[in-house]
């Protein structure tokens, strides 16, 4: 009788009230390819219903419907889904569609009204290499020229690529190319961003570094020449940064550059035959910033790190708000599936790289497929989508999530968003039970389930690892204190971890 009662002042003790609240859904949909502000108020959804009817999709400030258009042009055969703000402040998406081999550009531009207006390129693509859409990149310069690449099909050779870059002028219309295939681009990289003075564009390349990738940066001008060439990109953190399928996004109120991306390495398979190629995690989540003028990397820090791999680059996102703030989102806790992700991350940095806020949301009984789309709205608020699988469905289900300016600004406001600021994984574990958290001058402490303390620890990093090899295979409680340097500690995090 005494340790049932032991139990239950023990889980009196949590604050429940620290999730007072779910993260709003914000708009749902059977699936969510992008969003994009489309004035101050309101929301440019790209999605598909469960006819796999590809529509647009306006919504008001309050999650509401205002107006849905199906697009029957690009219902098949087609990529580059992905919304865009062109360069006279009017919004849309580039489409690349496929018909007996051949491949043809067009330019969507979408009114308030959701009506279309299609501009096709005047251009025909005939070595177009279908089955790996990576290089596929599309830029827009400061005089509404448009910048095209991607990988060649005719220079295709174990699992490299040629690249193909077209500039088209605002009507469409072919202004010059030029073949990148000296280095040969590998398949596993390739980013097109504009230049800071947007009178060009900048391609980071992925080439063969051994056991790892290097990224290589070339900065072209309007003419597509060659202007710098930046090597081994990532010189601070080599040869950690070298991961697949980043985001590259150029902020425009500093011209730097941001990335983050989820670093891999890859060696022989010694039980494989031949020695074919075995992807071994290391870590997870590291974003980089690059400077203007040269892209050498000023700094770089680490998001998530586990032991069980983050969802892979290109799902990662990036924005800017207005004071030239950085937002960094990515998908955590994986399960077996390696393109899926349980939970999600998201960061909020100063234009240096430091961090503001880290914030961690996850749904009982769900998976969020993380695969990427966030935007920073004019007030401050960040809308990320997610597919949300649950265990009871069958199939998956778009979700924007609204997350609120005040979610940035403190640990009660974290919580009363309905996020968390410190998280434990991988859950269920073995022997390690990893405490996440940007938080200064933290404690965390571990209880079992008769309420004895089995573990206290000062955190003096991201990432504190408590060995836990030697516990009995249970339920644990994890306790996060703030302010234990000065005496008055408070509680502001707490959960369950699983002992396998």
């Amino acid at each position: 009788m005494k340790k049932v009662l032991l139990i239950v002042w023990l889980f009196l003790q949590l604050p429940f009230c620290l999730h007072a609240q779910e993260p709003q859904r914000f708009f749902e949909l059977h699936y969510i390819d992008d969003l994009i502000f489309m004035n101050e108020n309101d929301l440019l959804v790209l999605g598909a219903d469960e006819a796999a009817y590809v529509a647009l999709y306006k919504v008001d400030e309050n999650g509401e419907l205002i107006n849905m258009v199906v697009l029957p042009s690009i219902q098949d055969n087609n990529s580059l889904r992905h919304l865009a703000r062109f360069g006279d402040g009017s919004v849309g998406l580039f489409v690349t569609k496929y018909s007996n081999d051949t491949i043809h550009l067009k330019k969507m531009t979408v009114h308030e009204d959701l009506s279309v207006d299609t501009m096709d390129f005047n251009w025909v693509g005939y070595d177009f290499y279908r089955f790996l859409a990576g290089g596929e990149q599309w830029v827009e310069d400061a005089l509404g020229n448009y910048y095209y690449s991607y990988y060649v099909d005719t220079l295709w050779t174990s699992g490299h690529h040629g690249l193909r870059i077209l500039k088209f002028d605002g009507n469409g219309e072919l202004l010059t190319e030029r073949l990148i295939d000296d280095p040969v681009p590998s398949s596993r990289g390739c980013y097109m961003f504009p230049t800071p003075d947007m009178m060009g564009c900048r391609i980071v390349l992925a080439g063969n570094g051994g056991k790892s990738t290097i990224y290589n940066c070339y900065t072209l001008d309007g003419d597509l020449n060659t202007v710098a060439v930046k090597e081994n990109i990532d010189q601070l953190s080599y040869p950690l940064q070298c991961g697949w399928q980043a985001c590259f996004r150029m902020n425009p109120y500093n011209g730097r550059t941001y990335t983050i991306n989820m670093e891999v390495e890859v060696i022989p398979d010694p039980n494989a035959p031949n020695g074919s190629p075995l992807v071994v995690h290391n870590q997870d989540v590291l974003m980089s910033m690059f400077d203007a003028e040269n892209f050498e990397q000023l700094a770089y820090t680490w998001g998530i790190t586990s032991e069980i791999p983050c969802t892979p680059g290109k799902p990662n996102s990036i924005d800017f708000a207005e004071n030239g703030d950085v937002y960094m989102a990515s998908g955590m806790d994986k399960p077996d599936n390696w393109f899926f992700s349980k939970s999600l991350y998201i960061v909020h940095l100063d234009e240096d790289l430091n961090k503001l806020q880290e914030i961690y949301y996850r749904e009982d009984n769900a998976e969020l497929m993380y695969f990427g789309g966030l935007r920073v709205g004019s007030e401050g608020d960040v809308f990320v989508k997610c597919q949300v699988a649950k265990s009871n469905m069958t199939g998956t289900t778009g979700a924007i999530f609204k997350v609120p300016k005040e979610a940035f600004d403190g640990i009660d406001e974290a919580h009363d968003a309905g996020f968390a600021v410190a998280v434990a994984y991988p859950n269920p574990g073995k022997n390690v039970l990893n405490i996440r958290t940007a938080l200064q001058n933290a404690r965390v402490e571990v209880y079992d389930m008769s309420g004895k303390m089995v573990h206290s620890q000062t955190l003096t990093g991201n990432v504190t690892a408590i060995e836990a090899g030697d516990w009995a295979k249970g339920v644990y409680v994890w306790k996060v204190y703030t302010g234990v340097s000065t005496g008055s500690t408070t509680l502001v995090e707490t959960g369950k971890w699983i002992k396998e």
